[in-house]
């Protein structure tokens, strides 16, 4: 086994990430992370203006606040799995009435059958124990025609020089930087995600019904729930 593969599977290990780590979280990944869920906000408010949106692992809330204080006819739910990130969420949510954030698992989410109008998760899945589970929920909670965009890392996004250049402009030097080491650690090859996660997806709910692309600094999987 290669240390990076280590490494990797070891981080996947703790689905909730701890107290401290969501303190740690809190203080650098999710500043630097700012900028790339900032244009997934645009996205999803240039998309629908109302409805209900539910952000799986929504860690210490920024995306989550960036839509509703974008779209004040929007309803945005996040769960996630860390008590402390819930916390901080709440905490950096107050006086923004449309974004609230519960305790709950992914693989058995807190809500009604066709109730929700987009799912999104960014950075996310590669910590699912039950994956399987998790997409199956979302087909459960969405609404008939309505979609999931899970955006997870993938060190192929930075393979090409001309695109980390455009990656260091757009976004700053640590992403640009750091982005080719955090994705393999923390996401999955584009290898994993045309075998493992499209076999994984193969038998869901979503079979035939799900595309993958690179986008910006993220494989994006978008599942629709058909008629």
């Amino acid at each position: 086994m290669s240390l990076t593969r280590f490494i990797k599977d070891a981080l996947r290990k703790p689905e909730a990430i701890p107290t401290p780590g969501a303190i740690i979280y809190n203080a650098t990944v999710a500043k630097v992370l700012r900028k790339p869920e900032t244009k997934i906000a645009n996205d999803i408010v240039e998309k629908m203006g109302n409805g209900t949106i539910l952000d799986l692992g929504s860690g210490t809330g920024y995306l989550s606040i960036e839509i509703a204080k974008r779209a004040p006819g929007l309803q945005v739910y996040g769960i996630d799995l860390s008590r402390q990130m819930v916390k901080i969420a709440r905490r950096h949510a107050k006086g923004v009435d449309n974004a609230r954030f519960v305790f709950g698992n992914a693989a058995k989410l807190p809500f009604k059958d066709n109730s929700i109008d987009l799912v999104i998760s960014t950075g996310a899945s590669h910590h699912w124990k039950a994956p399987r589970m998790v997409f199956d929920e979302c087909y459960r909670v969405l609404k008939t025609g309505k979609e999931a965009w899970i955006y997870d890392g993938c060190p192929e996004v930075f393979n090409n020089r001309a695109d980390r250049r455009k990656i260091n402009e757009k976004y700053g030097f640590l992403v640009g930087r750091l982005g080719y080491r955090v994705s393999t650690l923390h996401g999955f090859t584009g290898e994993e995600y045309q075998t493992v996660i499209k076999g994984m997806l193969e038998q869901t709910a979503f079979k035939g019904n799900y595309q993958m692309a690179l986008t910006d600094i993220w494989m994006k999987i978008t599942l629709k729930k058909r008629k």
